[in-house]
């Protein structure tokens, strides 16, 4: 029994994660905003945490716990899998690399750099802030395309 209820509810965490609770059930963005720690979202619907607890029943409220520790466990286990690191060149000035790194290995990447023909920063700090951009844009995404992956 616990595992379908824990399914369920870890499914509406990860979704809520990924894409808010502005389309869920009242119930739904309840147990979202209590896995997930949002006052802010129980706010948002007009109810205190007694409330929400009240509202979700008892079932539910006695699964709360584990669920949340399931999902930042998945979390964590996902931002360690994916990561980035942006490597200056000690002797070109302006220029970085960075690696985008799926468990260790480098599966992509780039060069920014303020030399050369086609090089499109005037500066430094805007060669670096693009790579980490990007780097943050390909973490963010790859993190969470693995969340439909995580219930499974």
């Amino acid at each position: 029994m616990h595992s379908t209820i824990d399914t369920r509810m870890l499914n509406i965490a990860q979704e809520a994660a990924l894409h808010g609770i502005g389309t869920m059930s009242l119930g739904e963005a309840l147990t979202a905003a209590l896995i997930l720690n949002r006052c802010d979202w129980l706010r948002e619907r007009g109810y205190s945490i007694a409330e929400a607890l009240e509202r979700i029943g008892p079932e539910w409220t006695a699964r709360l716990r584990e669920v949340e520790r399931q999902f930042y466990d998945e979390v964590t286990q996902t931002r360690l899998r994916f990561n980035f690191e942006i490597l200056p060149h000690p002797a070109d000035t302006g220029s970085f690399t960075l690696r985008l790194l799926e468990n260790g290995q480098e599966v992509g990447g780039g060069q920014f750099s303020t030399h050369g023909k086609t090089a499109p920063f005037t500066d430094e700090q805007s060669a670096y802030d693009e790579a980490l951009a990007t780097g943050r844009s390909w973490l963010v995404a790859k993190q969470s395309a693995v969340f439909p992956e995580l219930s499974r």
